[in-house]
């Protein structure tokens, strides 16, 4: 099947890079294909928690990949985005506006998570709790979403 990008930025927050690991292993068992864009920190992050690619293959480089977007050279059927502060607020709904045939998830995390949430204008499904250390209050409803958007693509 298809690639899946998820879309990282800084990785200040420590349940992000399991968060990452979980999807992309999510994506893996629906058949799909996830790239992971992200700033070099994150990057090396989840690199480092995935020396020998099981779960992510690709990586690329956050800024250059929505302006790829936003030229059309690369699309994607869904992007799943991981926010935790207005940097990745501002990725996202800008990732929104030149991607607008992208199915689009936005996880939010950090104990600002339900104050970003109410931020959102671009059209999304939200997957919200305000954790930073214990990622399972996100993964029952990360689940139900992500079950749902594989169905989609």
């Amino acid at each position: 099947m298809g690639e899946v990008l998820i879309l990282i930025g800084c990785p200040q927050i420590p349940v992000q890079s399991p968060l990452v690991l979980y999807i992309a292993d999510f994506l893996q068992d629906a058949g799909h294909r996830p790239v992971v864009a992200a700033n070099p920190s994150a990057k090396q992050l989840i690199k480092t928690s995935d020396p020998k690619s099981h779960y992510v293959a690709e990586y690329k480089d956050v800024e250059k990949t929505i302006g790829e977007l936003a030229e059309g050279s690369v699309s994607y059927p869904l992007i799943i985005s991981l926010i935790h502060n207005d940097a990745g607020l501002t990725y996202t709904a800008t990732t929104s506006a030149v991607a607008p045939k992208a199915l689009l998830i936005s996880v939010l995390f950090g104990e600002h998570a339900y104050d970003l949430a109410e931020e959102i204008e671009y059209p999304t499904e939200k997957v919200v709790a305000p954790v930073t250390h214990n990622t399972r209050p996100l993964l029952t409803k990360l689940d139900e979403v992500l079950e749902w958007a594989v169905l989609k693509i």
